[in-house]
């Protein structure tokens, strides 16, 4: 088998993750608040290629750095917080919030004398419908409108280069968009697919879309088109079943805003 990362059983993984939290509880000492482990290792779902993924809280303010190196065999990395920078992490909603946040919610704890976690966890889950709501109107206009008229304007100049590249984007802002609405952690970004096509309610043209970018059949410049094409009028008719407005007036927009007065 050639270099990188080689086969270790979960076992194993564990000793060397157990090893690292100590080397770490030698280094920092009483300046820890919690230690745990999240990702893969967490979850117990790690493979025998899976890297060792850790949260590590100081004590202190303004406390943000990464610890990321291959050991060879093997890869790990340990993210050093202060509580209120990771209280911060954990607060933010953005499109990516469905795939990168489950890292707040789903930990192993190994030292966390002051509950710091389970706050953490509650942090990740207290936004209001409302917020999502508002974030998926703004990735249906910003992001997936903005790739629509991308893969419209390949066709018309018969440029297809990035046509793959844009299918891609949009599935998976499609999957990001379904988590959104469902307020759904998925496991990660490589099952998120898999995982937004167990849920219901999805947009007409999503679950074709998704198919082709998950095979790997981009080579049609009109497939592609088309299976793009069918995902924007599902997503429209999507959106007005949630009275999610994605059409507006310039002039509705800007009564909303006031000239600020130096």
């Amino acid at each position: 088998m050639p270099g990188g990362p080689q086969p270790i059983d979960h076992q194993q993984r564990m000793e060397n993750a157990h090893h690292i939290a100590d080397q770490f509880q030698a280094h920092f000492g009483d300046q820890i608040l919690a230690m745990g482990f999240y990702g893969s290792l967490a979850r117990e779902m790690d493979g025998p290629y899976s890297d060792i993924e850790m949260h590590c809280v100081l004590k202190g303010t303004g406390i943000e750095d990464s610890v990321e190196w291959s050991a060879g065999p093997w890869k790990a990395e340990v993210d050093l917080y202060s509580r209120d920078v990771l209280l911060e992490r954990a607060m933010e909603l953005d499109e990516s919030w469905c795939y990168t946040h489950g890292s707040y919610v789903h930990v192993l704890p190994l030292y966390d004398p002051e509950a710091v976690f389970p706050i953490v966890r509650q942090a990740v889950l207290s936004h209001p419908k409302e917020a999502f709501r508002k974030l998926i109107q703004e990735m249906i206009v910003g992001d997936i409108y903005e790739v629509i008229g991308k893969v419209r304007n390949a066709m018309f100049f018969n440029q297809w280069d990035n046509l793959a590249h844009y299918a891609d984007q949009l599935a998976v802002y499609g999957a990001c968009m379904i988590g959104l609405d469902h307020q759904h952690l998925y496991t990660g970004f490589g099952r998120m697919f898999a995982e937004s096509l167990q849920l219901p309610n999805r947009p007409s043209g999503y679950d074709a879309l998704c198919k082709i970018v998950v095979q790997g059949t981009l080579s049609d410049p009109n497939e592609i088109a088309q299976a793009v094409d069918h995902f924007w009028a599902g997503i429209e008719g999507w959106a007005a079943a949630r009275h999610l407005v994605i059409e507006h007036q310039l002039s509705d927009l800007l009564k909303l805003r006031k000239v600020r007065q130096k």
